[in-house]
This record gives structure tokens, sequence and C-alpha cells, in this order.
């Protein structure tokens, strides 16, 4: 047995043997660290005056779509005209007082609903581990910039993974069809964030009836809401493409990971429509390629694209939640090889430190935090390239998880 193969067996009997400890020293962590951030973000989100600006910023576009002014010629008006339509029940409606209210309401019941949904398919048994996962979608530093802000992705991925889950699980039929499209279709009102994640639609058993009907509703929500504005549907497309291709340039030099950033850093601006529809190409044949893989190893691959693949700002960092269930399920997974087990632990380490680090490692001067941002890119990526790699990975994800009641596992889940 060589060196490094017994150092590796050693580490592992080490964690064996102290594994309720480290647990319960996790757990205390990600508790401490969720009470703090949650508190500090709500409060911030109902009555700082200064907070909540993408709140503020989307309730005044949808009020204004629905009153009929103009709306893309604001330089942040950047979503389609569906997300209008998504946006109104929460934002379009109501003061700014009691949509503040509203939404940090809703912005809880979405973290409890996806604290939940990852206990379930993260597949652990013990009751320290479920707490830590439970935690986990809580406790990173970007749930607490979504809020601040009022961001819409806790909303979005609660409903979006939820809908991919019941079509991948669920047998074909119009109820399974319905109610998973109906998800997903709410879960579309952020493009850069939804849009890598279409492509399991396609893998889904029965997939033709579910993507036609979201695609339909899609296009429903677009008519009606275009029917609120004087300009042209055609205009309107452009004029949204246009902004949001603009905001992009604009706004890319202030953020990291993601390929806006790093082209615009090399002057190659003109080049991000197109090399972002290559990088949502690639992973479509992805995708399809290993389509009989684990259903959370694909989920981890979008959301790892999802952020990669176009300009986010740094709330969106709660994608990156989603490959740690990947990697949490593949640590468990009996029928993977030690080495698959022992690199995921790495990577999951690795990958929660990035997201559990104190979110003032951004406000750093220079070069402190671009050295933080360029190692948490580099994680990220690893990642992204363990996932990818089936020789790297050396054996495939838990293949299924426990099916939600009425529902069962099915091809590629």
């Amino acid at each position: 047995m060589t060196a490094p193969i017994e150092r590796a067996k050693r580490l592992g009997d080490w964690w064996t043997g102290r594994r309720p400890i480290l647990l319960a020293l996790l757990l205390l962590l990600l508790a401490l660290l969720t009470v703090q951030r949650l508190e500090d973000g709500f409060s911030r989100l109902l009555w700082a005056p200064a907070e909540a600006i993408d709140l503020k910023i989307r309730r005044a576009e949808t009020r204004n779509w629905f009153a009929g002014q103009p709306v893309y010629t604001h330089q942040a008006a950047v979503y389609p005209p569906a997300s209008f339509a998504l946006l109104w029940p929460l934002l379009g409606w109501l003061p700014l007082d009691a949509a503040r209210r509203l939404w940090a309401i809703t912005s809880l019941a979405a973290l409890a609903w996806l604290a939940a949904l990852f206990v379930r398919e993260s597949a652990v048994q013990s009751r320290l581990a479920r707490a830590c996962v439970a935690l986990l979608p809580l406790s990173v530093y970007a749930t607490r910039a979504v809020i601040v802000n009022g961001q819409v992705i806790l909303h979005e991925l609660a409903v979006l993974i939820t809908g991919l889950i019941v079509l991948h699980r669920g047998q074909p039929g119009w109820r399974r069809d319905l109610g998973g499209g109906a998800l997903i279709l709410l879960g579309l009102v952020k493009p850069t964030v939804a849009g890598p994640f279409l492509w399991l639609l396609i893998t889904a058993k029965g997939w033709v009836r579910p993507t036609v009907l979201v695609g339909l509703g899609y296009l429903g929500l677009t008519i009606v809401a275009m029917a609120f504005q004087p300009s042209g549907s055609i205009v309107l497309v452009r004029q949204w493409l246009a902004g949001a291709v603009k905001d992009a340039v604009r706004a890319s030099p202030g953020a990291h990971a993601n390929l806006h950033s790093w082209l615009g850093a090399l002057r190659l601006e003109a080049y991000d429509a197109p090399l972002s529809l290559l990088v949502l190409a690639m992973l479509g044949w992805w995708i399809v390629r290993f389509s009989r893989e684990d259903l959370w190893l694909r989920l981890g691959m979008a959301a790892l694209v999802a952020r990669f693949w176009s300009f986010h700002f740094r709330y969106d960092d709660v994608l990156i939640v989603l490959p740690m269930i990947t990697l949490i399920r593949l640590t468990g997974d009996r029928a993977a090889s030690d080495r698959s087990r022992r690199a995921a632990r790495v990577l999951l380490a690795l990958t929660g430190a990035t997201l559990l680090a104190p979110a003032r490692l951004f406000f750093l001067p220079w070069p402190w935090t671009a050295l933080f941002e360029a190692g948490q890119t580099i994680v990220w990526l690893a990642l992204l390239g363990f996932l990818a790699v089936p020789a790297w990975r050396g054996a495939r994800p838990v293949t299924s998880a426990p099916a939600p009641r009425g529902e069962t596992s099915g091809a590629g889940a």
C-alpha cells in the first residue's frame, strides 16, 4: 500500500471515529451563522430605508408595466415581459411596506421549503447530519444577501427544483404534467438562473407534454403582460434583449465567477452572448448524454453552469448549494469507489468553506478580495470538472432518494 493511500485511509478512519463530534461542531457553527445572517437579513429587508434595493426596483417596474408606462428605458429593467406577470402577485398591488412584509414571509417560506427538500434529497440518515443539511441553505452568506436586497432566487429555486423532481419521479400523466409544469413556470421569473435547468425537461419520461405546457404557459404570460404596454411585441422583445446585454456589460466588472466578467476583463464583451449560448448548448449535450445518471448530478451541473454562464452578483451564489447536495449524496453512495467518496468529501468541505466565509471578505482592500474570489472560483470550477467527467467521479451518485408521496422513482431519477 502506497503512502498516499495509507494517509487517505488514516484520514478516513480519523473522520469515522470523530464523525459525531465533528457534525455537532458543524451544526453549532451553522446554527450561529443562521441566526446572525437571517436576523440581519430580515431586519434590513423590513426596516432599513436604504435596503431592499432590488425589491424596490422590481416593484416599481411591475407597477409601471401594468400602468402602461415604459419600463425598458430604465437601465436596470432586464427582466422579460412574462416576469412582470409572475412578480405582480407579490409586488404589483401593495404599498411598499406591505410588499416588504409579504416578501419577507414568502422568502422565509421558500427557505423552509428548500431546507426540507434538501434534507429529503440528501439521503442522509443521522439526525445530526439531517440538521446540518437543513441549516445549509439558511447559513450561507448568499442567503443573507438575497434577503437584504429582496432578490427572487429563493422563491425561484424552491418551485423550479420541486417541479423538475416531480416530472422526473412521477408517472407520466396530466396530474404530474400540470403540477410539475406549473411549478417550473413559476420558476422562470429570472431566466439567467432558470435557463440551464430547462434542459432537464427533455430528459424526463413523457417530456413532450409538460414541455409544451410550460412553453404555452410562458407564452400566455408574455401575451398578457404585453397587452398592458403601448409598444408592440417585437419592440418590447428588442428593448428587453438590448437592455439585458447592456446591463451585463455595465455591471460585470463588479462581479466575479461568471463568463461575462471574465470576457469583460479581456475586453471581449462582444462575445458575451455567443459564448454564453455555446456554454448553454454544451450543458444541453451533457445532460442528454448523461440522462440516465442521478437526477441530482444533473441538477448540480445545471446549477454550476447557471452560476457561470451569465452575469451574476454574489447573491446568486445560493446556486452553489445545489451541487453540495450532489456531493453529500455521493459521499453516502456505497456503490461509489473510496476514491470518489474521499474526493467528494474534500470538495464538499472546500465548497462549504467558500459559502460560509464572512461576506466582508468581498470588501477587503486589493489584493485580498481578489485572492478570495479567485480561490472561490477555482474551487467551483474544480467541482464542475469533478461532476462533469465520469472518470473523475469513478462511479455514479446514488440513483434515487425517497420519492414524494404519490410518486415513484423513474429512470434517470
